[in-house]
Parts: structure tokens; sequence; C-alpha cells
């Protein structure tokens, strides 16, 4: 479907699954709110509950991306549904005292799930949108995506006071994840005819010969790898018991920033916007290596969501506008991009445990934003 008026009875659903994509990335800095329940020679093993979640995105995505031609994707997505209901479920009813592999089985589910429902809701969108308008509408999913995010520290900040514990979030978020699924399930959306064809992983990787694939893939990649160690890092930067607010500035500012960015990618190459905004993140990161004083970190913390706001709908709209004939081939690699996330928990708790200063964890944040920069430029050379 692709006419200049976009129907608001079908981007509903669709924005309502960007909203529960955000749901696999409130496992980093809830991470920090696990570990405290566990003995310190446990923290290692804590640090890799990202990776079980992020993991997944490497596992499944190009074959996913191949179900979809078949299942088509609203079929696709509400697989995904199911087993993120199922991910967020397991550790509750575990209970507050459970063992950690709970939080390791119930993550994994998630994972798989957030992994189904991002191969088919990107494309899903594609249909509906048109294309000219691909990457101002991706921006508006990120909206609704970091508004997941947004009221994380809110809401854990309440079930703290209210409960004593953030556990009742998870059963929050499987209610609205049902929620989305109805209202996805009811809602009818034309697609593209299913083929029998599956495409194999190969056919799917052979896309990266196309040079603005293969930089939009690794920009991809690199951009979920910092978000995640900011995520990871940033309730470590402040040594207080509301560190947690440093997520609700960063996600506070990157909606700002993609209202921004819906605006400015209508009048401006979202390559040229890209580079701008990574070169501002970049010295942010360095910033932060160096910097203390709590106000800062906030502001600093804050601006850096704002320039990562268009970051995916750029990388995603490049790549699938180089190849449009194989969307969802491509939705399978910038997915699978996704998994780079599953890298951050264990560099930067490494980084950590070797200097004692969660600071030097920016480093990693530096080094992903130096090559979106340089993606960046590239891509605008070749516009």
């Amino acid at each position: 479907m692709n006419h200049n008026r976009i129907s608001g009875r079908l981007l509903g659903p669709v924005l309502a699954g960007f909203f529960i994509m955000g749901f696999c990335d409130l496992v980093a800095p809830i991470t920090g709110r696990i570990a405290a329940d566990f003995p310190p020679e446990m923290q290692g093993a804590v640090s890799f509950l990202p990776t079980m979640v992020f993991l997944w995105f490497l596992v499944l995505s190009t074959p996913v991306a191949a179900w979809m031609n078949r299942w088509g994707r609203k079929a696709t997505a509400l697989v995904g549904y199911g087993f993120t209901f199922a991910g967020m479920m397991i550790p509750w009813i575990a209970g507050r005292e459970c063992a950690l592999a709970w939080y390791f089985v119930g993550f994994g589910l998630l994972g798989v799930g957030n992994t189904f429902v991002q191969v088919a809701v990107n494309p899903l969108l594609a249909t509906i949108v048109p294309g000219e308008r691909m990457t101002s509408y991706l921006t508006v999913g990120q909206i609704f995506r970091n508004t997941s995010l947004l009221l994380l520290a809110p809401l854990v900040t309440t079930l703290v006071a209210w409960t004593g514990s953030w556990r009742l979030l998870l059963p929050i978020y499987a209610g609205l994840t049902v929620v989305g699924g109805v209202w996805l399930q009811l809602t009818s959306i034309p697609e593209p005819p299913r083929s029998e064809r599956v495409a194999g992983l190969a056919e799917c990787f052979r896309l990266l010969k196309n040079r603005r694939v293969l930089l939009s893939t690794l920009g991809v990649a690199c951009f979920i790898a910092g978000d995640v160690a900011i995520g990871y890092l940033s309730v470590r930067l402040i040594d207080n018991p509301s560190s947690i607010l440093t997520t609700t500035g960063f996600y506070a500012c990157r909606i700002v920033g993609t209202l921004v960015g819906a605006w400015v990618l209508t009048r401006l190459s979202d390559v040229k916007y890209l580079a701008w905004n990574m070169a501002g993140g970049l010295v942010l990161a360095v910033a932060l290596i160096f910097v203390r004083n709590e106000a800062a970190i906030y502001a600093a913390v804050g601006l850096l969501g704002f320039a990562l706001a268009c970051v995916f709908a750029t990388f995603y709209a490049v790549a699938t506008k180089a190849v449009p004939e194989r969307a969802n081939e491509v939705a399978g690699l910038m997915i699978l991009a996704i998994a780079a996330g599953a890298v951050s928990g264990p560099v930067c708790g490494a980084v950590i445990r070797a200097t004692g200063s969660a600071h030097a964890g920016m480093l990693f944040v530096a080094a992903c934003l130096a090559y979106m920069l340089w993606a960046a430029l590239r891509l605008k050379r070749e516009n």
C-alpha cells in the first residue's frame, strides 16, 4: 500500500508494535536492580543478562526474515508477541527469590520474541507508508519505542515505593503486549503476496555486497551496541539511588530528538542529519569519560539521547531504499545487527571491573559513535 494518504486505523497497531519493541531494552538498566539481589561472586554472570536478550537477534533474525516470506508480516509479529509475553511472565511467576537461571530463561524468551517483532514490524510499516516518507515514519516509530523506555524509571521508582520491588513491571509490560497483539490481530493490514520461496542465510548475506547495505548494517550494529552500553553505564555514572533517572533523561531527549528528526528529515538529507548528530554524540561520549559533576552527566546523557534519536531509522531506510525488492531480507539483516547489543554488557562490565570506573566504559560508546560518523560521511558522499 503506497498511497500518499496514510490510514490512522492501520498505523495505530503497527506503531504499538514499536512500543513493544522497546521492552527488550529494559534489561540493561534493570540489570543493576537484579544484581542487588545476588552476591558479589555472581555479578559477572548477572552482567550477561543483556547478552541473553540480544544473542537471539544473531541466531534468529535472518531465518525469521526468510520464514516471514511464507507466513506474512502480521503473523510473524504475533508469534513474537507470544514469546515476549512468556519471557516477561516466567521470572515473575518464579518469584522474587528465584534463581538467576529463571531470569536467563525469561530474558532469553524476551529476546526471541523481540527478534520476531522487530523483523516483522519494520517492513509492516513499509506496507502502509510511501517510500519517500519511510525515514520520517520509522523515526515516528522510534518515538513509541522510546516511550516504553521513558516510562521505565518512573514506573520502577513508583513500584519500589509502593511494593518495595521493581518486579511488578514484568506483568505490566506482559499485559501491554497482550493488548498490542489483540489490536494487531483485529486489524486487517494489506501485505505483499506471500511466497513459498524461503530465502537462505547465504542469500540474505549476499545483500552485503551492496555497499550501502553493508555500511548501514554495520551502522545499526554499532548503534545498538552503543545504545545498550549507555543503558548499562548511565545508571553507574552517578553513585546514588536516583541514578536510574538518567535513563528518563536519555529517553525523554531521544523522544524530543525523534520529533525534531521527523520534521527535519522531510526537509534535509537523512545521512547529512545523521552525520551532524554523530559528530555531536562523539564529543559527548568523550566528555563523559572525564566529567564527574552530576548535573553535567545528566545533561550529557540526555543530549546523547537526542543525538541517537534518528540513527536506526536512517540506516534502515538507506538499506531498504538500496534494494527495495528485498525488503524482508534487509529487515533480517538489520535485526541481525541488533545482536551486537550482546557484547555491551560483558565488555562494559569487564572495563568497570578492570578500571574501577564506569566512566571508562564510555570508550566503548565513543568507538561505536566514531564508526557511525564515518559511515554517515561515506553514505553522504555516495548520495
